[in-house]
């Protein structure tokens, strides 16, 4: 029987006959079918498959069965957060409703997007659009932000805005 090569970064067989290749790949007693022949592995013999299992083997990378997974203390973070949503979630009165506010705001979202995404496959109308919006932003830039007077005035309105949202 012509020798083989084993490759132990991957576990591969392979043979420098093209006869063997078969025998070879076979699984040992699974009675799988064979697997084809790597490209120019048959032909050229042992050297082109040690260099190919070299190739392989620097992709590996391995860590050793000792080491202790990683320590809840790193993850210290995620366990504040997921207990914080716990207390909150058990302060919640009436969890249907938020529950099902949760799901409407979801599926609300992803209908959105499905319509904006076949606006967007329209021929003209992202042209439209973008000229819309260029000029809305003219226009709002025109009346808000341009004379001192309209600035002062329009700075108060958001002052006034986040003072209701943060007051109320």
């Amino acid at each position: 029987m012509a020798p083989t090569v084993a490759c132990p970064a991957t576990g591969a067989v392979a043979s420098p006959i093209a006869g063997d290749v078969g025998k070879a790949a076979r699984s040992a007693g699974l009675g799988l079918p064979a697997l084809p022949s790597l490209p120019g592995l048959a032909s050229h013999g042992q050297p082109r498959v040690a260099s190919f299992c070299k190739r392989l083997a620097r992709n590996v990378v391995s860590m050793a069965a000792s080491e202790p997974a990683a320590p809840l203390a790193e993850n210290a973070e995620l366990t504040e957060l997921f207990n914080s949503l716990k207390q909150e979630w058990g302060r919640v009165g009436d969890k249907y409703a938020v529950t099902t506010l949760a799901v409407a705001a979801t599926l609300g979202m992803w209908s959105a997007g499905g319509v904006v995404s076949a606006i967007d496959r329209l021929p003209v109308v992202p042209g439209l659009m973008e000229v819309v919006g260029i000029g809305y932003s003219g226009w709002f830039a025109y009346k808000n932000l341009i004379f001192k007077p309209d600035r002062k005035a329009f700075f108060a309105k958001v002052r006034n805005i986040y003072e209701d949202i943060i007051s109320g």
